[in-house]
């Protein structure tokens, strides 16, 4: 008897384990939520909105014109801006199709100037494909933050698996 309940107890718990949703592959449901500049974080939440909605429209309002989006390598390579490139990349995709999840963000403001601090976990098509750290800089304007320069790093992706708690526990 004892052997049986132990059974099922552990069939119960591994029932409970699988409908569990896996939060890395499953983003908060405000992924489909409109757009929203009233606060420097939830401009850059707004931005990985559009980009898990497949909004390039989105993008558009989420930058000033002429803003800027680079990456700096690993060896300290500044790439060139590649704000177009990825904003096109994003009119591509289906709803869902990516996912950048932010965590542990962090924000300075100062009247009409901001920098976040958003590291992140970027999945595309289900599948964990990088993370790194963004920093963004946003000025308001007329009552809306909107970035004006976003740079970001990134960690090998073999590595990315464990990145959040290595973040976290630094």
């Amino acid at each position: 008897m004892r052997i049986v309940s132990l059974l099922i107890g552990l069939a119960l718990t591994a029932c409970a384990h699988a409908a569990t949703p896996n939060t890395a592959a499953a983003p908060a449901e405000d992924m489909r939520a409109p757009i929203d500049l009233s606060t420097p974080e939830s401009t850059v939440r707004s931005m990985m909105r559009a980009m898990y909605q497949g909004d390039a429209d989105m993008v558009d309002q989420v930058f000033f014109e002429g803003a800027k989006l680079r990456r700096v390598r690993s060896d300290g390579e500044v790439r060139p801006n590649g704000l177009q490139r990825w904003r096109d990349w994003v009119g591509t995709l289906d709803i869902g199709q990516a996912h950048e999840e932010l965590f542990a963000v962090t924000s300075e403001q100062y009247g009409p100037l901001a920098t976040v601090w958003a590291p992140f976990l970027v999945s595309v098509d289900g599948a964990l494909v990088g993370c790194g750290v963004n920093t963004l800089t946003l000025a308001r304007n007329d009552g809306d933050w909107r970035i004006v320069f976003g740079m970001d790093t990134g960690e090998p992706a073999e590595t990315c698996t464990d990145f959040k708690a290595r973040y976290v526990e630094r």
